[in-house]
């Protein structure tokens, strides 16, 4: 699995907030975020009833 690359822009605040809650977890504000992702996703796959999304089938619009 390879790292992707991406810009977000997020309030000033909330920005401040994350990095004290990464500090007090002991982690880096980047991975706080992708803690906080990676477990939105979990409680979404579980609530949906969905073993895993596969990445490689795009959904048309």
């Amino acid at each position: 699995m390879s790292d992707v690359f991406f810009n977000v822009r997020i309030d000033e605040t909330l920005n401040e907030q994350l990095a004290k809650i990464a500090a007090e977890e002991g982690r880096s504000k980047n991975k706080q975020i992708e803690y906080i992702l990676k477990q939105y996703v979990k409680d979404y796959l579980r609530s949906h009833d969905i073993a895993e999304i596969d990445p490689s089938q795009n959904e048309s619009t």
